[in-house]
This record gives C-alpha cells, sequence and structure tokens, in this order.
C-alpha cells in the first residue's frame, strides 16, 4: 500500500494576526456536503483580565510550563477574548469551504469543543463539550450534549452521558458503526476527595464508549476498553475504527514511563450488541497527540498522525508506515499531518485530513491556521 497524489491545502485564517484557530472537527453531512468545526479566538494580546482566583485554582490554569516565562504561561488564559466555534461548510468535497456558521462562548481555557461533533441522520449537528472548561455557566460541570438544527448558529442543550454521582466525563469523539448506533469514545474520571481540580481528575481515568440506539437521547452504561485494567498511563484520548467485523480497533496516547510505549492498542472483540475487550498491546506508534484513525472501505485502518501515516489491513496484528513525500522541500521537515488532525475517506476515495499549524500554544504565540492534507491510497 502506498500514498499519491498529495495535495496540501490552506482553509482558514483568524481576522487576526497571529491567529488562534484550532481544535478542528470533520465530518459529512447526509447531502454529502462536509462540515468543519474549530475554536478561534481574537482580540488583544497584552493587558487582558485574568481568570477569578477560584476558577483558576479550580482548573489549574493557566498550566505550569518548566522553565516558561510568565508571560507565555499567563496567554494561556483566554479570559477577555472574544471566542467562538467556527462552522465551515463545502460542497465539493473540501476543495473549498464557506462560512456556515458560529457561536460565541466564554472560557479562560484554549479549546472547548470541536473534536466531538458530527451530523446526526435528520441533518442535525450533535457535539459533546466538556462543562468545567465554561466556568462562567450555568452548565452540568461534567461531559453533555448539544445540538444544532443550523448548521453551528444555535446550540441547544440535549442531555448529560453520564448523569451518576462522582462521575466525570470528557466526550473526545463520535462516531456512527454500520449498524447505525452512536458511539461516544472519551475518559471517564472519578475524582477523588482532595482532588477536584483539573490535574487531579485524571488520578483514576478510564477509556470508555457509551452506545446509543436512538441517535444520542440515551446511553447505555459505559464500557471500558481496558476492562479495569489499570497502569497504562491512559488519557481521555484514544480514537477507534470499526472492521468489517464489527470488531472495534482502538489506538489509545499513554504515558510512555507507564506503559512502556506512547500508544498503545487494544482490539475489542464483538458479542452480540457489546464487544469484550482483548489484551491490551503496545502500538509502533511514536508521540504525537490525538490518536486519529479511519476505515477505509477496503478494509484498511489508517493511524493519522503529526509523526506519520501507517495502515493496517489485518486489524492491527501489522502497521505498514507509508511515506508522505509530496515533492516540496520546502514541506519536507513539518510535521506529516497538520496538528491533532481529524480524517475523513471521501466519497470519491480520496483521503481528506485537516488540522491546524501550531500546537498546543497560548494566544498569540504561533501564528495558527487550519489547513488540510489530502491523498489517494493504492
Amino acid at each position: 500500500m502506498q500514498i499519491r497524489d498529495i495535495r496540501r491545502s490552506f482553509i482558514y485564517h483568524s481576522p487576526s494576526y497571529p491567529g488562534y484557530t484550532c481544535w478542528c472537527g470533520l465530518w459529512a453531512m447526509l447531502d454529502g456536503d462536509l462540515m468543519c468545526s474549530f475554536t478561534r479566538a481574537t482580540g488583544s494580546f497584552t493587558g487582558r483580565p485574568k481568570a477569578p482566583a477560584d476558577v483558576r485554582a479550580a482548573l489549574d490554569w493557566p498550566p505550569q510550563i518548566p522553565g516558561a516565562s510568565t508571560e507565555r504561561i499567563e496567554a494561556y488564559d483566554m479570559t477577555g477574548l472574544t471566542l467562538a466555534n467556527v462552522h465551515l461548510c463545502s460542497h465539493d468535497l473540501g476543495l473549498t469551504w464557506e462560512m456556515a456558521g458560529t457561536d460565541p462562548f466564554r472560557s479562560c481555557m484554549n479549546g472547548v469543543t470541536g473534536e466531538a461533533e458530527l451530523a446526526l441522520r435528520d441533518g442535525t449537528l450533535l457535539r459533546g463539550v466538556l462543562g468545567p472548561y465554561l466556568p462562567y455557566d450555568d452548565v452540568p460541570r461534567t461531559g453533555f450534549l448539544e445540538r444544532s438544527p443550523d448548521s453551528g448558529r444555535t446550540w441547544h442543550h440535549a442531555g448529560v452521558l453520564d448523569e451518576r454521582e462522582g462521575f466525570l466525563f470528557w466526550p473526545k469523539r463520535l462516531r456512527y458503526l454500520g449498524d447505525e448506533r452512536l458511539l461516544a469514545g472519551g475518559g471517564l474520571m472519578r475524582p477523588q476527595p482532595g482532588h477536584e481540580t483539573r490535574s487531579g481528575w485524571t488520578g483514576d481515568i478510564s477509556p470508555v464508549l457509551f452506545v446509543s440506539a436512538d441517535d444520542g437521547i440515551t446511553w447505555g452504561s459505559p464500557l471500558d476498553l481496558l476492562d479495569g485494567r489499570k497502569g497504562y498511563g491512559v488519557t481521555e484520548e484514544f480514537d477507534w475504527a470499526e472492521l468489517p467485523n464489527g470488531d472495534l480497533l482502538c489506538v489509545l496516547r499513554a504515558d510512555a514511563s507507564l506503559a512502556g510505549s506512547p500508544r498503545l492498542q487494544v482490539r475489542l472483540r464483538k458479542e452480540g450488541l457489546t464487544w469484550r475487550p482483548t489484551p491490551v498491546e503496545k502500538a509502533p506508534f511514536p508521540h504525537s497527540g490525538h490518536p486519529e484513525l479511519v476505515a477505509t472501505r477496503s478494509g484498511a485502518v489508517l493511524h493519522v498522525a503529526t509523526s506519520g501515516i501507517s495502515a493496517t489491513t489485518d486489524g492491527g496484528d501489522n502497521w505498514q508506515h507509508l511515506a508522505l513525500d509530496d515533492g516540496l522541500p520546502a514541506l519536507r521537515d513539518e510535521p506529516a499531518t497538520p496538528y491533532y488532525p481529524k480524517a475523513i475517506e471521501l466519497p470519491n476515495d480520496e483521503i481528506l485530513i485537516i488540522g491546524h499549524v501550531g500546537g498546543d500554544n497560548g494566544y498569540g504565540a504561533v501564528d495558527q491556521s487550519i489547513v488540510g492534507l489530502r491523498f489517494f491510497l493504492e
């Protein structure tokens, strides 16, 4: 298997410079159009108000960066900026994009939504939101859902995925299965007494899937990908691909000092309407951000990351690392994909990837923009 006909494209830059646009979503609509979403910030680079002390304490924000200057650290506090979730639409398989809608929000955090978003079968949009990241709003202090009937311009509360007391769910992915059930994936956390702040949430975290048979109106009990096993240093960041036999191949981001590898994988064996986790294995990928998997119609599954693109045709038993050389010397030293990529297979069998230039940056630190990468497999 190899990559051919690589093309890179510019998609969006904010009205200000340096731009702040990041944390993308990407999905197909029922009519064949594509949509993407991302966080945008504009406003003053200096002299902004800070989040209240109690909010900063609860969210451990801004983050502590060893050796970083106070100015660099304070740039992560987004209080006082004009923040919006931006939605773009494409009528030509991602070749050109137009504005579909924006909705404003308030936060001190540097991103809230975008990664967990898709179009439902009735054409409305559904997204997952992490409530604690909206400290200035009266919203559930866990992961909740919102729906939009108008391409992302207005949103309405659509319920909480896990209403149990003492649990906090961080939604990171939404995907349909082949049988039209809906999966929500992310980190299920149980903050312990004395560790209620953001840095303490992940002390007891499990990567889980929730299943819905009614387009996200109701959800079943969480399925733990690790079947209760601890000690792997996993985070809320993982992705999955449905295999032709209904199994789910999952790749998880992990703490290499605990797991021995920055990437782990586990296969969920389908048993009726649920799955049984198999033993955890090391995945042959270097450190990168949120894992992104694409199940292609050919049966191959792609692992897409800034560190490279890989493919498996046997459910993860073997991975082939694919060369990504577009013949442009100026680009060869750049990441293989944009940061925190989202990918989709198009009706013409082309793979489209979008993400942002830069990384997990404070406001004004890097000139971010939304860019694309597309290619064919053969």
